[in-house]
């Protein structure tokens, strides 16, 4: 089923924002900043574009509605408060790009100030989904849900009565257990309530709706909005996704809840193909979004903006030490004589343990790692102590897998995880990198006289044999798909990889794996910054280093 997803706005000019873009995740979007930045205009933008009362592929009216009885869509007055004096027609114009869900077609569209009835108001135009000759000046269809500070209107000060929503009513033990799982709560009960703003929340059997905290009820918000989306699912055959905005996401939440929230958040996008874009100061979403985005780069963005330099500007690639030090107003932390500790890293097998050295040489980052060649699990092993968070696996060390695993880690947020480059196991792809030099290639022109001639008389025979390879190059692949012999691929591969002759070799001055990595280095990069990455994630979260002392872990980019 196809979806809507915001790609990217092109601010050309709205209040402080000129000549900004905004490139949006598929999951998650965190935009952050100081005070003044126009982090929650960017929120409103994204809110004007889209409204969800009808389909126009079909011609349909949609009616739906959220658990509370709100409609699935933003007003403008909800988001913007119009100045008669600078809101003038032409001082808003931001480009749009999108895919839509409906058409099934990348889209573009304006969103301009334009003048309707008394004020100003924006307006989306140019919408490239609206056939020829019809009024291309209207939004896209999608179900949006913006949570304001207005959610934050202090409740001492709300006028309200209890309500109890027909779904919450049906659903009240999925709504207890998400609050719970966010704010790490045994809440047994929960309460909806209808008034100055509608809200639910969990709560315990000593008290009541009328003494949850600022935090509970901000929970019990978001946990209703992410509901409202799963009725939507359940109740609309074209469904076709949602946009949630949360502005100042963090309101009244304790760190360790935060990262609760982030979690949640990630699970509920992917099921109900939601795109999240909040708003934050804190700290420990804006390091931890930052973190899943150098991984996770379609996922997750983090959109840094900063005043600092004049004008608002987006800061493109900056780390988390910089964008900590812009948004405390310091310098970065010096880096001489930083003291860190030592982290483990661990291998499926010797071959993996002698491709990773060989990536990592000459690495200034190579000082903060252990590799222990000498400890070899299988993935399914590593995996399942890493379910099991022995911490160990789980927080403190990294663990270096295979290329061949990847589809068996994909989309399972294990932080502790690099994958070695090349798309295959580590004996393989050295066998097949080999094989594929003719005669004269400049590498078997080695003082061990290692030729070409030794090597598949040798180490390689019964790779050869067993998988009938011959004439000059050879696609490994291919070879172990088609072969039907009684022997194990992987234990053929691991005999010539432990070959006397081949061993000597790898140990040699003329190691196969630094002259794979010379002839890489897109891919050996790729796979350095990963492992900055993790290290980092590691240090921070597994051995609670200051994020300030981290900016020392930095890669040497290869060179071809």
């Amino acid at each position: 089923m196809p979806k809507t997803q915001l790609r990217k706005l092109k601010i050309e000019n709205f209040r402080a924002l000129n000549n900004v873009e905004i490139e949006f995740g598929d999951y998650i979007t965190l935009v952050c900043g100081k005070n003044g930045t126009s982090k929650s205009s960017i929120l409103g933008i994204a809110a004007q574009i889209f409204s969800f009362d009808k389909d126009y592929v079909k011609n349909e009216k949609l009616s739906f509605r959220q658990i509370t009885g709100s409609s699935f869509k933003s007003q403008y007055t909800e988001h913007f408060r119009i100045s008669d004096k600078f809101d003038q027609p032409g001082s808003m114009i931001v480009k749009i790009e999108l895919h839509d869900g409906y058409t099934d077609q990348e889209a573009t569209a304006r969103l301009e100030l334009m003048k309707r009835e008394k004020s100003p108001r924006p307006v989306v135009r140019n919408n490239s989904t609206v056939k020829k000759g019809e009024n291309s000046s209207r939004n896209f269809a999608h179900p949006v849900i913006f949570l304001s500070l207005k959610r934050l209107y202090p409740i001492a000060d709300r006028d309200y009565k209890v309500s109890d929503f027909d779904y919450l009513r049906e659903h009240r033990q999925d709504f207890i257990g998400l609050t719970n799982e966010l704010l790490n709560r045994q809440s047994s009960l929960a309460t909806g309530t209808q008034g100055s703003i509608s809200s639910a929340v969990a709560h315990g059997e000593n008290y009541d709706h009328e003494s949850v905290s600022a935090g509970e009820d901000n929970a019990g918000q978001i946990i209703l909005a992410l509901m409202s989306f799963r009725k939507l699912k359940e109740e609309y055959p074209d469904y076709k996704g949602g946009l949630l905005l949360i502005d100042e996401a963090d309101a009244g939440l304790f760190p360790t809840a935060q990262i609760n929230l982030l979690k949640i958040l990630d699970r509920e996008c992917k099921s109900l193909d939601l795109q999240v874009v909040m708003t934050s100061h804190s700290p420990t979403l804006i390091e931890y979004i930052h973190t899943q985005s150098q991984q996770y780069r379609r996922k997750y963005k983090t959109i840094y903006l900063s005043d600092t330099f004049g004008g608002v500007h987006v800061m493109r690639d900056w780390s988390w030490a910089q964008i900590s030090a812009d948004i405390n107003t310091r310098t970065v932390a010096a880096t001489s004589r930083v003291f860190l500790p030592k982290v483990n890293v661990y291998f499926e097998d010797k071959e993996g343990a002698d491709f990773f050295l060989a990536l990592m040489d000459r690495q200034p980052i190579k000082k903060y790692i252990v590799p222990l060649s000498g400890i070899t699990l299988g993935c399914s092993n590593y995996l399942e102590l890493i379910r099991k968070k022995i911490l160990e696996f789980s927080e403190r060390s990294i663990i270096c897998l295979d290329a061949d695993v990847a589809r068996q880690v994909e989309g399972r947020n294990l932080r502790t995880i690099v994958l070695l480059p090349g798309g295959l196991p580590p004996d393989q792809l050295i066998f097949q990198y080999l094989y594929n030099f003719p005669a004269d290639h400049d590498f078997w022109k080695n003082d061990l006289l290692f030729t070409r001639a030794v090597f598949t008389n040798n180490s390689a025979s019964e790779v050869l044999r067993e998988f009938s390879i011959n004439g000059n190059t050879v696609d490994i692949k291919e070879c172990v798909a088609a072969y039907r012999g009684d022997k194990r691929p992987r234990e053929i591969f691991k005999r010539f990889y432990k070959h006397a002759e081949f061993q000597k070799l790898v140990t040699s001055p003329y190691n196969p794996w630094k002259h794979w990595v010379k002839s890489h280095p897109e891919a050996s990069n790729e796979f350095l910054r990963n492992v900055e990455m993790v290290i980092r994630g590691v240090m921070s979260s597994g051995y609670a280093v200051d994020v300030n002392k981290l900016t020392v872990l930095k890669i040497r980019p290869k060179r071809a």
